[in-house]
Formats: structure tokens, sequence, C-alpha cells
């Protein structure tokens, strides 16, 4: 997957310095840092959670906290009552993600101006733990047992560090620098994924993308390759502990038809233990391609060329086409959800059989009022289960049945300030709902549908 955004890092007796002929000519470096080294300073600090607990809350009365708790808790399943949350003025201050743990998960939170990322325990929503990087741009990843802290810079190489999710210590920290680098500049991408307890990452490098594989005990470089075929090398998945896929360009960039100059393989599956390429594939010249994700063996894609916008699956074994259809109102936004690809376009949502690309639902949106919040994208609906997704709207909040196309929803309040309540993030996890506005952010107990 494409790292998500953030501004993120084990114990080390000494400095270990590798270094691996990637191309000719071209050397690569991966370094493991050691624990007192100033370039790679441990971002722990004392654990403290953003939230106000309902006690809190109740202390520090907040009129639209006040109303969006209320509402929240009346909403009825997968909405329970209301644990804690915060209020504050706009300018979309907090930001909570629902991410995977041991036992229940948890929710990962920060909030602007410099302030430490902390981790909420998913049972008691008690804080674990707190790192305040000291980066300025950052990416993150995360599977139960660690999180992965990224820290970019144009004029460094890019820091990688883990940490435990269970209490925050830094299990170690690498920096890697590709062939050429000089650093990593702001725009563009940086991908990561889980190998087992290793880590995939991907960044360019010289107008191609660097691979290295890192090793979960120690961060030590596993091996390293320069890789073409991969467009900007936006999504990076594996399909086995043998085989991951990487390529494509980011969604927003199928906005615009791309130059005729766009040309080359764009996806290309590759073996985990060395790099080494398995089948590529490439949209044809004048075209974009984006990988929409991984479903039932089908590695679905969605290209755009100055002919309109296709959505296709390819075979993950060999990379052939298995089916290609014309997207209903040139939609090139789109989400893999169990069994079923669902797209949006102004018109709105439509859901394909991730099997075969034919239609098995729409649900019509209104186009003539904004329906979905500004910047709202289709991997923001967080899945209740294989059936179910949350489904954020301007005015309400409902649950989406993508083998149906069928929804229920509840509205969100209303202050005669239209964008007030509007949700730009809400989350799920094994015990919890979160629903995050541009006003107040509350978190919720989940509730069986």
């Amino acid at each position: 997957m494409a790292a998500p955004s953030l501004t993120l890092p084990s114990r080390w007796t000494a400095a270990l310095l590798a270094a691996v002929v990637v191309a000719a000519g071209a050397v690569a470096v991966v370094r493991v840092v050691a624990d007192d080294d100033p370039g790679c300073p441990d971002a722990r600090v004392a654990a403290n959670s953003p939230l106000l607990d309902v006690a809190g809350m109740a202390a520090q009365p907040d009129e639209r906290l006040d109303t969006l708790a209320a509402a929240v808790t009346e909403m009825g399943p997968p909405f329970g009552a209301v644990l804690a949350g915060v209020g504050y003025d706009y300018d979309q201050w907090l930001k909570a993600y629902g991410v995977p743990g041991d036992v229940s998960g948890g929710v990962l939170t920060w909030t602007k101006n410099s302030a430490p990322v902390t981790l909420l325990d998913g049972t008691n929503l008690e804080p674990r733990w707190s790192l305040r990087p000291a980066g300025k741009r950052t990416a993150w990843d995360a599977s139960a047992e660690r999180f992965l802290l990224l820290d970019l810079d144009d004029s460094s190489p890019t820091t990688v560090s883990a940490y435990a999710m269970a209490d925050g210590a830094r299990s170690w920290c690498t920096t890697v620098e590709p062939p050429g680098s000089t650093g990593h500049d702001a725009g563009d991408p940086v991908a990561t994924t889980f190998v087992g307890d290793d880590v995939l990452v991907a960044l360019p490098a010289e107008e191609a993308i660097t691979m290295t594989r890192l090793a979960g005990e120690d961060g030590s470089e596993v091996w390293q390759r320069r890789m073409e075929g991969v467009a900007r090398a936006d999504y990076l998945g594996a399909l086995s502990a043998e085989v991951a896929i990487a390529g494509g360009v980011e969604e927003f960039r199928l906005a615009d038809a791309p130059g005729p100059g766009s040309e080359g393989d764009a996806v290309t599956a590759f073996s985990t233990e060395d790099g080494a390429t398995i089948w590529s594939w490439g949209p044809g010249p004048g075209a974009a391609a984006h990988v929409v994700g991984v479903a039932g063996g089908r590695v679905v894609v969605v290209v755009r060329s100055a002919a309109g916008v296709e959505m296709l699956a390819l075979d993950d074994e060999d990379g052939s086409v298995l089916w290609q259809v014309r997207t209903q109102g040139g939609a090139f936004e789109a989400s893999v959800r169990g069994a079923v690809v669902v797209t949006k376009s102004p018109a709105g949502l439509v859901g394909h059989d991730a099997r075969t690309g034919e239609v098995r639902w729409r649900f019509v949106t209104p186009t003539d009022r904004t329906y979905f919040p500004y910047g709202f994208t289709l991997a923001q609906m967080p899945s209740l289960d294989a059936e179910h997704v949350l489904l954020p709207t301007t005015t309400s909040l409902g649950v989406l049945d993508v083998t149906t196309g069928k929804a229920t929803s509840q509205p969100l309040p209303t202050d005669g300030v239209s964008t007030t309540y509007w949700p730009y993030q809400v989350l799920v996890t094994q015990d919890l709902i979160g629903v995050i506005t541009n006003t107040g952010g509350v978190l919720a107990r989940r509730a069986p549908l």
C-alpha cells in the first residue's frame, strides 16, 4: 500500500554499514543506526491522549461536541455509547485511524502543531504510547505487532524506524539511501508493506523505484533492487509470502488524461525472496494506471487514457487480463471490498463483481448539492465486515451493503452552518467506531449490526 502520510523509528550496540550494487555503477546504502545516533533520535515521549473521557467532556462543556456526541449515541447500531471526544474550531485539528493489534487493535491519533502521535488502546482508550516525530514530513504503516515510522527529507536519506505496537518500545532504526538520491522530495511516492516479519520499502531513485527488503528482527538489508515497470509504485502489497506486487500512479493523477509520452509497464509482480520479476503489465502508450487492490486472485487496475476510463483485472499468477470494462460516468475512484469493487463518480456509486467486472448495483447520489465531504475518497469508508462499510455524507452517517448497494443512514446534526458537522474521517476497530468532523471528534463503543 502507499504509506499513509504523517510526519515518524531499537536497540543497537554498533552501526552496521551495508552496500549492495543494484544497477551498473550504482550503489545503494542501507545503514542500521546505533541507539545514540543523533540522526535517529528515539521519538518516544510521555503518553497522553488528545481526547477527553465522558467525565472530562462533562467538566468542559462544548456545545458542538456535545451535540455530536448525543447524535452519535442515539444513532443505534453500529454506533454505541460515546466514550471519548474532543472539540476544536475547524482546520481538521484531529486525525485518527483504526489500526490492527494483538487483541482489539487501537486508535492512532495526532493533532496539529507538532503534537505527539498517540496510540489509544482499543479496549479502554488509555494511551499506550506517544511519539513526537522530529521531521516535518513522515509516512507510517502498522501491523498487529509493529508500527513503522518513515522520516522523509529532501536532503538526507530516508529513516525507517520500528516500534512495538504493544508499548511503543523502539526495535530498530535504519536509513535507506537509493542510488543517485539525495533525499525524498515532497510529492514523491513512498510505499511499504509487511512480508511476514520483514518490511518492503519502495522509494524513488533516478526515474525508477528502489525496492528494499528490511529484516524484521533488526532492520538490516535482506536485498535491494532497482525496479522499472512499476510506474510510481503507489501500490505495494504482498500476494503471498513469496510474491508481492508493485506499481501504478496515485489515484488523483487519473483526474486528467496522461500525456502522450506515458508508456511502458506499470504493474509488476516480483519475488519477495530476491526482488526478481515474475511478470509485468502495462496499459499501453498514452495511458496511466492506478492499482486499486487485490481480490480473489485478481489485481484490479483503473486505466485512464485519452479514450476514457476503464477498469480491468489481471490474473495474479501471470498478469493476463481476465476482464475489462468501461467505468460508469468516467469514474476513476475505486476500492476493493470483499468480492466487490466499488467505483465513485459524480452520479453515485457502482458495485462491480470482482470476478467478472459486471455491474451488480448502482447507488445514485444527488447532483444538486455536495453529497460527500470535500476530499472524500472511497478508501475512507472503513469496513465493518466483509459485506458492510461506513458511508459518511455531508448530512448523515450510513452503512452500505456492498453486496446489494442498499444503505441505511442516520442524520448528522445541523446548526445553520453547512460544514459544521461534515465528517472528514470515520474509523472502525474491533470494539470502537469513530466520527471525526470539522468541529469535533468522538469515539464510541461499537455495537453489532
